[in-house]
């Protein structure tokens, strides 16, 4: 299951990673369902390119931690840090999942702009889910 659940975390983020490189060049296909949006569409902010850069880099240093999780037998890093760094990645998808109560996350009061019909169909049970993965991940890597 550890193998299994490592690969499937680490294409999620390196995909992931590549939709926010894409967007920060640009790429429009997606980014308006991406950003929150009060109720009359406007955006809650606009993201910089070197912002979305920055998300980039962090989804492809959550994809390592994964597949450094998936080769822990070559001995290479400390396996503690791995399994806390697998245990924060799995909180910083908690925390995106229940959300800041207003527009995103699980939690959010406003519903019905677009953004916040595809968070409640698709990004926050996804972040829910990756948190789920990664607390099984930590729990199954031995001391």
């Amino acid at each position: 299951m550890l193998i299994f659940l490592t690969l499937l975390n680490t294409v999620i983020f390196v995909f992931l990673s590549l939709m926010h490189i894409y967007w920060a060049f640009g790429g429009q296909m997606g980014k308006d369902a991406a950003v929150p949006t009060i109720d009359s569409g406007e955006k809650l902010f606009i993201p910089s390119s070197f912002g979305t850069l920055i998300v980039a880099a962090g989804l492809l240093v959550f994809a390592l931690i994964n597949l450094f999780a998936y080769v822990i037998s070559a001995g290479f890093i400390n396996i503690q840090y791995i399994r806390y760094g697998i245990l924060g990645v799995g909180f910083v998808f908690l925390l995106r999942a229940t959300g800041d109560f207003n527009y995103v996350g699980l939690m959010k009061k406003h519903k019905d702009t677009v953004f916040a019909k595809m968070d409640t169909r698709f990004y926050a049970p996804l972040c829910l889910s990756l948190f789920l993965s990664h607390l099984l991940i930590f729990i199954t890597i031995t001391s």
